[in-house]
């Protein structure tokens, strides 16, 4: 029985053939396709199509690079190369804003059986959020690679093109300015009751 041909575009790498490939291919698919599309999301202001779109075009160039180029580092590799999709899509639409909502930042907690202690909260959340929308672009997007998607600083560093000490500097700042702010807020709404 002939085998179907690989997908037009797919390199001839001997890791490359086979369903020892679609397999790879599908399961980095499975892992990193809604952890990429969050993140583009948040690199497109919300735009949901184009991220899909962006985190598409990511998937197909990743079937068109050879496996043995890019195994070992395909989480870093893939978040880079989305990255690239939606700042070229920035360049196309003259804009740079990077949208900072922070509800993959902040995690959900389970409401408590109190309404006064969910409302509280919900008021942190809120607070985090519009502190968060306020840091330095680069900041923003540094804390969400490393909160919301969980990323080394080493694949921050790749995917950012920035050195590693780099990346560790910008998210003390990011953290520091979020705790300072957060405890001004804190006491102020302390202040007010």
């Amino acid at each position: 029985m002939m085998q179907p041909a690989p997908p037009e575009g797919i390199t001839e790498d001997s890791h490359q053939t086979g369903d020892d490939h679609r397999v790879w291919l599908h399961a980095t698919f499975k892992r990193l396709e809604r952890p990429l599309i969050a993140y583009a999301m948040r690199l497109l202001n919300g735009n949901v199509e184009i991220a899909r779109d962006c985190v598409q075009e990511s998937f197909l160039r990743l079937c068109r690079e050879r496996r043995s180029l890019v195994e070992g580092h395909v989480d870093a590799w893939l978040f880079k190369t989305c990255r690239n999709r939606a700042m070229d899509h920035h360049r196309k639409e003259a804009r740079m804003m990077i949208d900072s909502d922070s509800t993959a930042l902040a995690t959900a907690s389970a409401p408590t059986s109190e309404p006064a202690g969910y409302l509280s909260k919900r008021e942190e959340q809120e607070q985090l959020h519009n502190q968060i929308s306020r840091l330095p672009t680069r900041e923003q997007e540094v804390l969400s690679l490393r909160l919301a998607q969980g990323l080394s600083y080493k694949q921050i560093a790749e995917i950012t093109d920035m050195s590693v000490s780099h990346v560790g500097v910008i998210l003390h700042e990011a953290v520091t300015k979020l705790r300072t702010a957060m405890t001004v807020t804190g006491h102020q709404l302390q202040s007010k009751s």
